[in-house]
């Protein structure tokens, strides 16, 4: 669990009076914590794809170049970089999907939560 994540429940957790803003503020700040995690997986999702791309560039040079070795270097790196991409491509599926359901887990915790204490200061 993040930094944010506990300040999260430390505030969720304090017996206080039902505050629209600061509900309002909460959901803002728990999209924006996702926000930031998909951001930096993006980052290294094409910063992944840009190496895997300069991989095969050269791979298919060498394939076309008459060579035999070179050929046989060329098709082991092109497979190679494909096989990294497709990799990665999963990766990000994976992590993504995750983020995501994490992201919808806190909504429905931070919605559960101000509806208890809503309850509890008007019962």
């Amino acid at each position: 669990m993040s930094d944010f994540e506990h300040e999260l429940l430390d505030i969720l957790e304090q017996d206080t009076k039902f505050d629209p803003a600061r509900a309002q503020v909460l959901r803002l700040q728990v999209g924006d914590e996702y926000k930031r995690k998909k951001r930096r997986l993006l980052i290294w999702y094409w910063v992944y794809h840009v190496v895997a791309i300069a991989i095969v560039i050269p791979a298919m040079i060498q394939i076309y170049s008459g060579n035999e070795l070179q050929a046989i270097r060329g098709y082991v790196g092109f497979i190679g970089a494909l096989a990294a991409l497709i990799i990665i491509k999963l990766w990000y599926w994976i992590v993504h999907s995750r983020l995501e359901i994490m992201r919808e887990i806190k909504r429905l915790e931070l919605r559960w939560t101000l509806a208890q204490s809503e309850k509890s200061t008007s019962a």
